[in-house]
């Protein structure tokens, strides 16, 4: 979910702790549902807990779990019950329909959670876009067929402009909308109480699918593939949110709004949301990462999500530099295209295995402010970007096993480098070289790994341009046509983030974070786009024992 820059307020929804005590369950006068679908977590961000939900198989409508109320991790025969699973559950319900207790006895795991396919083979939606007109309320809509259209396919109406233009773009192809089954429809559904007061989601979804198949036919309202509420205006100080998204899942909700529908990197954070990616940080700031439109900013994703998504792959040699591939005191060359060049070979991946039990990953890429990428801010442009990520979520996921691929892995901007410039990153125990400019966008940058201290390495680029025989610049496809200019787009003020927590690696449910380890100097976060260059905000150092700081 992504929040305005200017909400009036936000949802507080307190969940008394025994919602979640299994007593409830069995209290008398209860009524409980059977239902049957697939879980999916919402992205909500406000202090209320955790939410999650079921989507019937059988219609699609959403069945919300209380705030706070999770599903068990495990089955009644002993299966992982993750986000993403399809199962068969019996749950209590309170007064709004929502279950407030899943127990492991009532819960039987159908089918795990779907390996995705995404990007591997190209994808195109069939999206339909539901406007939705709370006339009768004194909330009308302000968007037409017409506008819409032209907001996600462009002037022309093909999917050259718009939102589609910027998905085709930051996918390199990969994700694309079929302009010709693009629909828009007007809806008039009821206005409940739980709306106008709570902004029920899943009241505003299911009141809207339920008008909109009166319009257009169960069998024609089916043959879509993802779907968006557009609310009409004045409900973003309701809701307290500008976007919203099913996490996995076919559906997003946008307030008409400059930070809301209006804003194509609003419209792809809740898109990708239905892939499986959270937020992207900054230190302990969620979403204060400006280089990518997963936190603030008003660009393609960085390279720990291009990967996730399977845009993008690293540079040939690049895949797991880990303690075999990086020899102490050795500086390792490549050359690396900017990423809206190309996915093909665009980012290295760096599994420091040379830390006793190490947490974190590291992705190595270089940005420019072109195409997809034209609005990446200063701080981020023509630079190499450094994020770190979840090591233990992020080499499953490598490794094939997709058990836990929605679990958040806590994507984090540690640092930038400029071209003939040396960042030493010492909680990894290395350093990164900015070299120089081999071609259009295409940055030879240099790697080391040191044992106890930075000299071990050698002193700078410019030291290692006079000695080293670099690799051939990559073979890049023609890069891909400018973007079709967009109105601009209010980016909201990032609050000063507190010293970096990054994640727990454990796989299990989310819990509580952790108590925190000692702070490093808290970076300087970016001020409102364009932002100066993050400082290091990486964890102490990852040495061998228990240090975990979690979600």
């Amino acid at each position: 979910m992504l929040g305005g820059h200017a909400l009036l307020r936000r949802q507080r929804i307190g969940i008394a702790a025994a919602q979640q005590a299994s007593p409830a369950a069995d209290a008398p006068g209860i009524l409980r549902k059977t239902l049957r679908g697939t879980l999916a977590q919402v992205t909500l961000d406000d202090d209320g807990g955790e939410q999650w939900a079921i989507v019937s198989e059988s219609d699609g409508t959403i069945q919300p779990f209380a705030r706070g109320v999770r599903p068990p991790k495990k089955d009644k025969n002993g299966n992982d019950i993750t986000a993403g699973a399809v199962v068969g559950l019996s749950c209590p319900t309170d007064s709004t329909g929502s279950c407030t207790y899943v127990s492991s006895s009532d819960t039987t795991l159908l089918a795990g959670g779907a390996t995705p396919g995404a990007a591997t083979s190209k994808v195109v939606q069939r999206n339909l876009i539901i406007n939705i007109d709370y006339a009768s309320c004194n909330y009308s809509a302000s968007h037409n067929e017409s506008s819409l259209r032209t907001l996600y396919l462009g002037a022309a109406g093909d999917g050259t402009g718009g939102h589609a233009l910027k998905f085709e773009q930051c996918s390199y192809g990969g994700l694309t909308m079929n302009a010709t089954a693009f629909t828009v429809v007007t809806v008039q559904p009821n206005c409940t109480a739980a709306i106008l007061v709570n902004c029920s989601y899943s009241g505003i979804s299911n009141g809207a699918d339920a008008a909109a198949k009166a319009i257009l036919g169960t069998t024609a309202f089916s043959s879509f593939t993802h779907y968006t509420y557009i609310l009409p205006p004045g409900f973003e100080s309701i809701c307290g949110w500008s976007g919203l998204a099913l996490l996995p899942g076919k559906q997003t909700w946008l307030q008409t709004s400059s930070y809301g529908v209006s804003r194509w990197a609003t419209a792809m954070q809740e898109g990708i949301h239905n892939y499986g990616l959270w937020h992207s940080w900054l230190g302990t700031a969620e979403y204060n990462d400006y280089s990518t439109s997963m936190g603030r900013g008003n660009s393609c994703p960085n390279a720990p999500e291009l990967s996730y998504m399977k845009w993008a792959t690293p540079v040939t040699g690049g895949s797991a530099l880990n303690a075999s591939l990086l020899p102490v005191g050795q500086a390792v060359t490549f050359n690396l295209p900017a990423t809206y060049l190309t996915g093909t070979g665009n980012f290295l991946r760096v599994v420091p295995d040379w830390i006793p039990n190490y947490l974190y990953n590291v992705y190595i890429a270089v940005r420019a402010n072109k195409i997809g990428d034209s609005a990446l801010g200063n701080g981020y442009a023509n630079r190499i970007n450094v994020h770190y990520l979840n090591a233990s979520l992020d080499n499953q996921r490598w490794n094939g096993n997709y058990t836990y691929q929605y679990k958040d892995r806590k994507i984090t901007v540690l640092n930038t480098t400029q071209v003939n410039v040396t960042t030493d990153l010492p909680d990894y125990n290395l350093v990164v070289y900015g070299g120089s400019w081999v071609g259009t966008d295409i940055m030879r940058m240099y790697i080391c790994r040191y044992s106890l201290s930075r000299a071990e390495c050698p002193a700078s680029a410019a030291v290692l341009q006079a000695t080293a025989s670099p690799p051939p610049s990559p073979s890049l496809p023609p890069s891909p046509s400018p973007p079709s200019p967009s109105p601009p787009s209010p980016s909201p003020p990032p609050p000063k983030p507190p010293s970096p927590s990054p994640p727990s690696p454990s796989p299990p449910s989310p819990s509580p974070p952790p108590p925190k380890p000692p702070s490093p100097s808290p970076p300087s976060p970016p001020p409102p786009p364009p932002p100066s260059p993050p400082k290091v905000c990486a964890p102490k150092k990852l040495g061998s024992g228990p240090h975990v700081v979690g979600v």
